[in-house]
């Protein structure tokens, strides 16, 4: 069956997709394009440019994540992004979203606009990193005239580029919205409040996709990038769980 996927933003919490993309692949399902935002974003990228789910946990956990971002004064973020840009080029071999192996729709609002959109043409590394540049925490990326951040903050579940395609709608949501018990620093902070910020725009989105799965990581913060691997199995245990109990449902 045909599938094409939505993917969240959510930090850490974002590694949940691998373990869905991997539950959908050992099922049989044929992934066909992904519509994506922030770290939902580089998931997906890495996926159509053909890496396994196996191969991007491992590159996950085997990453030194500090040394891929770059502190710095802080003017327009605590981070810069631009060592994660080599990073990425490291991996991706490829310079246009369009020359990706499957289609890639990747979500950015221009912060001077006010603009939202849902990129699957053009550079890919600037456009990328501008949709994971959180506001407050890492540097905005400059393309072209724009000046670009987190798609997330408008649309952290980017359904519309795939409402016409072909195939089933699954809607990946890694955001739950528990209450935790202390918070840890700065970035924490910053963090948890746009998550809670763009709840408003995931609800209404989630109504237009044939399957929402919400992987059960109420217990994960979004900093949590050491807890890679359970993460990644609780995409996986939650897509089994909910893509079995949604073939039961349409062949009764």
């Amino acid at each position: 069956m045909k599938v094409n996927l939505v993917l969240s933003g959510g930090a850490a919490r974002g590694i949940a997709h691998i373990g869905v993309i991997k539950a959908l692949v050992d099922m049989g399902f044929d992934i066909q394009s992904v519509s994506a935002v922030s770290a939902g974003a580089l998931v997906g990228a890495f996926f159509c440019a053909g890496y396994s789910p196996e191969e991007m946990i491992k590159i996950v956990k085997s990453t030194e994540w500090i040394k891929v971002l770059r502190p710095k004064v802080p003017r327009y973020g605590f981070f810069s992004l631009s060592k994660a840009e080599k990073f990425l080029r490291r991996y991706l071999e490829v310079e246009l979203i369009e020359d990706l192996g499957k289609s890639l729709y990747i979500g950015v609002l221009d912060i001077k606009s006010g603009k939202s959109f849902h990129l699957s043409k053009g550079q890919l590394y600037p456009i990328l990193l501008g949709s994971c540049a959180l506001p407050g925490v890492f540097e905005p990326i400059r393309y072209g005239d724009y000046i670009l951040i987190d798609g997330g903050v408008t649309n952290n579940l980017p359904v519309e580029p795939l409402l016409s395609k072909d195939g089933l709608l699954v809607g990946v949501d890694v955001n739950p919205t528990n209450a935790v018990e202390k918070v840890r620093n700065v970035f924490h902070i910053i963090a948890r409040s746009f998550l809670l910020a763009v709840r408003s725009n995931v609800e209404k989105r989630k109504e237009l996709c044939h399957v929402v799965i919400e992987p059960e990581l109420q217990n994960y913060s979004v900093i949590d990038i050491w807890k890679a691997e359970e993460i990644y199995m609780l995409g996986y245990q939650k897509t089994i769980e909910v893509m079995k109990n949604y073939v039961q449902q349409t062949s009764r």
